[in-house]
């Protein structure tokens, strides 16, 4: 018989309390936070991400202090947005913290991004390859020095949020769930006028050849899942989805498969995904 899972409850840090129009966690069997990129907030008025999809077999609360286009840096600048190291650690007087069962975190999917922007060609991840190349490999087309910072700065950053963590009066035993990604297609599908396409434009601009576009893509977002899979942290668990999505078709303009745009799943994939972070955080939490 299937197990019975309620959908998780989400709110904004402002609206948790215990007085007349707030939401308790004490009503709840789990509380978690989230912190994250798009994968966590874009598209939420209409339910289009990856917490709106969980489900858990206890009723469980989700503070969201996650927001379209995090990156992993600002995530951890918490004296830029304090809103989520106060809820680890308490604030400067230690009296505005939860405990939580989770913490919930996607980060690094948008520094990529953004390291391989095509407003800055040549100058960061992607070689700009002269016209008519023809690269072996998608290490052709990456600058290695530049791969190694990136590399440390990732580390760094989720080091920083696994310090705050561990060193939480509140929270120093609650893990931290963080996850990898899954393979886009680059593709001119923007999520709206405006916004995106991203990893298209980048590769056009920097002279990649279309047969190399994919795979070049694909190990971007494996070299992304190297660094999350060996973070090393103590309370830092991984939860592993690459692979777990159908690709968008080659060429779509919109909506393919489990992919709404060029780098955001739709709510089929979000649905799928869900599945394997509930797995994930149940074998680490549930009694």
């Amino acid at each position: 018989m299937a197990t019975s899972v309620k959908p998780v409850v989400i709110v904004r840090p402002p609206q948790l309390g215990f007085g007349d129009g707030s939401v308790s966690p004490a009503d709840f069997g789990w509380h978690m936070l989230a912190e994250g990129d798009s994968w966590f907030s874009f598209g939420s008025l209409f339910g289009n991400n990856l917490l709106n999809r969980l489900a858990f077999a206890r009723s469980t609360l989700m503070t969201s202090t996650a927001s379209p286009g995090d990156t992993l840096g600002h995530m951890a600048e918490w004296w830029r947005d304090p809103a989520f190291a106060t809820l680890i650690d308490g604030g400067p007087r230690g009296k505005q913290g939860w405990k939580f069962d989770a913490i919930l975190l996607s980060g690094g999917g948008n520094d990529l991004i953004d390291a391989v922007s095509d407003k800055f060609v040549d100058r960061q991840l992607l070689r700009k390859l002269p016209a008519g190349s023809d690269p072996a490999s998608p290490e052709d087309c990456i600058h290695p020095e530049a791969w190694a910072l990136f590399e440390n700065y990732l580390r760094a950053n989720f080091g920083m949020v696994s310090d705050l963590t561990a060193n939480s009066p509140l929270n120093g035993a609650t893990p931290i769930f963080v996850h990898t990604y899954d393979f886009p297609t680059p593709n001119d599908a923007p999520a709206a006028p405006g916004s995106g396409p991203w990893l298209l434009p980048a590769l056009v601009a920097h002279g990649i050849p279309q047969p190399m576009r994919q795979p070049l893509a694909d190990h971007l977002i494996e070299r992304l899942a190297g660094v999350t899979r060996t973070l090393g942290h103590a309370n830092v668990r991984v939860i592993d989805t690459l692979g777990t999505l159908t690709r968008a078709a080659s060429g779509a303009t919109g909506d393919s498969n489990d992919w709404l745009n060029e780098i955001h799943p739709n709510a089929g994939g979000y649905a799928k995904l869900a599945v394997v972070w509930r797995g994930a955080i149940e074998a680490e939490i549930a009694p």
